[in-house]
């Protein structure tokens, strides 16, 4: 009904110009314009600013009625209401207050209303009136520019078409889209959100490998049993100078699926086929690399949507093919480790929530083991952690893959007192040196822990590594989208100031996405969105509030080691990372920035195809997530043995303490 009245003046007056004298008409219209504001204050209801600009138009065209001659009127009061009615638009969306937004907020969840996206979507659709309304204008005026004898009342084709047809016609168009687009869209993104939630397959077991192939011309040199954090190898002996040499590698993922790479080689005139150092002609990679077999596989699941790789919990089974024109093939399967023999693996519950604790194997040294707590993102749980607690404890650490948020729960009011509680069950571990303890996190697990050690009363971290970092506290998310006035982190039971999350940012994606889900899901393509516009829209906001969200990282005693890639396509890490460090400026924090990268940098050699999930595009390239990893690899385990070294040891790097 507001809506209705809010337009009555207007529809009011379009019937009635033309037909009746004007100065009648823009009376009549300025009195129920009056009239509408009379009622609104009466049942107490907001005051909009569209329904004060239409007040105000009609109180110029009224003294305009009055001011200019009836021939003049004729030519000019169409396209000069038209006018003002686009200005009375174009302002609204100015001052943040689109008239599509003001006449449903009213209609809607209250939650609904306040959320930004709920905001981008009156707003598109403001923007949309707000254009009619502009073309109505030129139209309008077509007529008494190209002839000054044209008036509204002329029944020749110009003047009924352009006062009258036009006009009439783009205000159908825009009614008809304000009430066919959002059921549309909301049909729409129905399919996308199936997609993003249904479509994740179920764990199966990993299939059998093909038999074996020897031959007795052709010997496949590559390692039986490795660690997915070691070298890969490959060398092929017994080509003929010159022959063709393709090289393949398959492997099935943690869900089953079929990953595969292939490339062609030349075989030297001296030696082996040895991809380390020799280019390939064509194929999955592009330069001589030992690990590309691994990291250069692609999807190739029929009839499967594309997702990210996720290796299996048991060994990873490999299997390498090599076929030489003219002299035949030889394969072998081998196994990819998660983990060095006699590491030690066993669950623990820590305040109610599920973790995994590896120990390395052997004896603890005298003091105990340096140690690292590891937290994942938001998809909750400790499972995605559990690679890297593995790999650490390859390495030499006790480490702990925790929990934060349960799996699949929205980043909703979490208490940061679940980091601290994690850190110190690591470090009063009986095998645990708890003076050498550190901490590791990705993403909003890294926002949480940064929070949670500069907090007064946080736990004691000899150094963090903060893969994907931020350097604010968000506004919560849950699965449809921000949740108005509702933080994600909260300490001692208070919430943590934070910055929006502008979702609004995101609808050009939104539409497209839905516009385009049955063709990808035909095509088995994934329907992704790309989440970083929204952070970039939050950074961008109002001043206020932001030195509140504002991470203290300065408060941290040990040193930092930020991991960040340039193509983060889920927020923007790398300028955040260096927020953090221009606030700190200590020399022993570090900042590795991996070119080409995306949200995602893990450790080891895993296949970088597919740098998505769950409908979220994670960015980067193939090559550049491959090189990030084995940089992050190399790089995070050093100065992660840096800053746990024992006292004495010269790797040992020591921060400033918080007094």
């Amino acid at each position: 009904m507001g809506f209705v009245r809010g337009f009555l003046p207007w529809v009011l007056y379009w019937v009635l110009i033309g037909n009746v004298v004007f100065r009648l008409v823009v009376c009549l219209v300025l009195a129920v314009a009056v009239g509408t504001q009379v009622v609104s204050r009466l049942r107490r209801q907001p005051w909009r600013v569209f329904e004060l600009g239409s007040l105000v138009v009609f109180a110029i065209l009224t003294l305009a009625a009055f001011v200019f001659a009836e021939a003049v009127l004729e030519r000019w009061l169409q396209p000069l209401g038209n006018l003002g009615l686009f200005l009375v638009g174009l302002v609204g969306l100015l001052v943040g207050r689109p008239f599509v937004w003001e006449y449903t907020a009213d209609v809607v969840d209250a939650t609904v209303a306040r959320s930004d996206r709920f905001r981008g979507v009156t707003t598109t659709m403001t923007w949309l009136w707000v254009a009619v309304f502009a073309a109505m204008t030129v139209v309008t005026m077509i007529p008494p520019l190209v002839d000054e004898a044209a008036t509204i009342h002329d029944t020749g084709l110009l003047s009924v078409l352009c006062y009258w047809v036009l006009p009439c016609v783009l205000l159908g168009l825009a009614a008809s889209a304000s009430g066919l687009v959002p059921p549309w869209f909301e049909s729409r993104s129905a399919p996308v959100e199936h997609r993003e939630t249904e479509e994740t397959p179920a764990v199966a077991t990993q299939s059998s490998a093909p038999p074996d192939i020897a031959s007795d011309t052709l010997v496949l040199d590559v390692p039986q049993d490795s660690r997915h954090d070691e070298p890969f190898a490959v060398t092929i002996h017994g080509a003929p100078a010159g022959s063709a040499v393709e090289l393949t590698a398959t492997g099935n993922d943690l869900h089953g699926r079929l990953w595969r790479s292939a490339a062609k080689f030349a075989a030297p005139v001296p030696g082996p086929v040895d991809i380390a150092v020799l280019d390939p002609l064509s194929g999955d990679w592009e330069r001589a690399d030992g690990d590309a077999p691994l990291w250069a596989m692609r999807f190739a699941a029929g009839g499967v949507t594309p997702d990210l790789f996720i290796p299996p919990t048991d060994p990873w089974l490999v299997t390498v093919t090599a076929r030489v024109e003219r002299v035949g093939e030889v394969r072998r399967t081998v196994r990819r480790h998660p983990t060095a023999a006699g590491v030690r693996c066993s669950s623990v519950e820590i305040d109610g929530r599920q973790g995994l604790l590896t120990l390395p194997p052997g004896t603890a040294p005298d003091g105990g083991w340096p140690a690292v707590a590891c937290f994942g993102g938001s998809e909750g749980g400790f499972e995605s952690q559990v690679g890297h607690a593995m790999l650490l404890a390859s390495r030499g650490f006790a480490a702990l893959a925790a929990s934060w948020v349960d799996k699949g729960a929205p980043v909703v009011a979490v208490p940061l007192e679940r980091f601290g509680t994690a850190v110190r069950f690591l470090a009063d571990h009986s095998e645990v040196d708890s003076d050498r303890v550190a901490g590791m996190a990705v993403s909003r697990g890294a926002e949480g822990l940064l929070s949670t050690v500069c907090a007064p009363r946080g736990p004691r971290c000899r150094g963090l590594v903060l893969i994907s970092p931020s350097s604010v506290t968000w506004q919560a998310i849950g699965s449809e989208g921000e949740i108005p006035d509702t933080p994600s982190w909260t300490v001692a039971g208070r919430d943590v100031p934070w910055l929006p999350v502008r979702s609004g940012a995101l609808m050009s994606q939104l539409v497209r996405n839905a516009w385009w889900v049955s063709r990808d899901a035909a095509a088995h393509r994934p329907t992704l969105i790309r989440l970083r516009p929204a952070y970039e829209a939050g950074l961008r906001g109002p001043a206020t509030g932001a030195a509140d969200a504002r991470i203290p990282a300065e408060q941290v005693d040990g040193p930092l080691l930020l991991v960040t890639g340039t193509e983060d396509a889920v927020w923007p890490s790398g300028p955040m990372a260096q927020e953090v460090l221009g606030r700190r400026l200590r020399p022993s924090d570090e900042h590795l920035s991996c070119q080409g990268a995306g949200h995602l940098v893990r450790l080891g050699v895993l296949p970088t195809d597919a740098q998505w999930t769950g409908g979220i595009a994670l960015g980067g390239t193939r090559t550049a997530q491959a090189v990030a990893q084995r940089r992050a690899t190399t790089r995070i385990t050093k100065f992660l043995s840096a800053v746990t070294a024992a006292a004495g040891d010269p790797r040992r790097a020591v921060g400033t303490r918080r007094q």
